[in-house]
């Protein structure tokens, strides 16, 4: 189906075609890289990972990027792809409630980051790490992790702030139920100073 025609169809007529695509493109081998080369598969997996995730379909954008991801580890990719795809996957577990493999991969990319001395995208792991963190009830952890990342937010932009911002709030309010006023009142101003700029 044409991208054309495939724009001029209903929503729930085109998430029909996505998913028939997604199940075509995901059936040509995602066993490994016999088919063609690596880099034909990579490409393949990294297509089907951003048609499924701007249609929604989480599950098979984390399959499809987790394939990509073994792609780059069994060809000893570069250590800031692997950082990049393990994000990416840990982000999309966390989003379908996945917390324990959404904070392996996290930690798997802070790591990397940190190895690299990277501040932008150590605090963009580590604001994605506390959710993870406060899906599994491990609210203490995820705010120490979150006062980690308040160091380097300023370097933050688009969804990465504004995931930041939001990460704040709700451990704000988690804070204020503690009975941890002053901690929450911190992190309110800093959801607040994230989104003024």
């Amino acid at each position: 189906m044409s991208g054309r025609m495939l724009s001029a169809l209903p929503l729930d007529r085109k998430l029909i075609g996505i998913s028939a695509l997604l199940c075509a493109l995901l059936s040509q081998g995602t066993a490994g890289c016999s088919s063609g080369s690596a880099q034909a598969e990579f490409d393949r997996q990294m297509q089907v990972c951003e048609r499924a995730e701007d249609g929604g379909l989480l599950a098979a954008a984390a399959k499809a990027c987790g394939a990509a991801l073994a792609i780059v580890e069994k060809q000893a990719g570069a250590a800031d792809q692997i950082s990049e795809l393990s994000y990416r996957v840990g982000r999309l577990e966390r989003q379908q409630r996945n917390f324990v493999q959404a904070e392996t991969l996290v930690r798997r990319s802070l790591a990397l980051e940190e190895a690299a001395g990277a501040p932008g995208p150590i605090a963009a792991r580590l604001v994605e790490l506390s959710f993870s963190l406060a899906g599994q009830s491990r609210w203490a952890e995820g705010t120490q992790v979150l006062e980690r990342a308040s160091a380097a937010t300023d370097l933050l932009v688009g969804e990465e702030r504004r995931a930041a911002a939001n990460a704040f709030r709700a451990f704000a309010l988690r804070l204020t139920t503690m009975g941890e006023t002053a901690r929450a009142e911190r992190f309110i101003r800093e959801a607040e100073r994230l989104t003024a700029s």
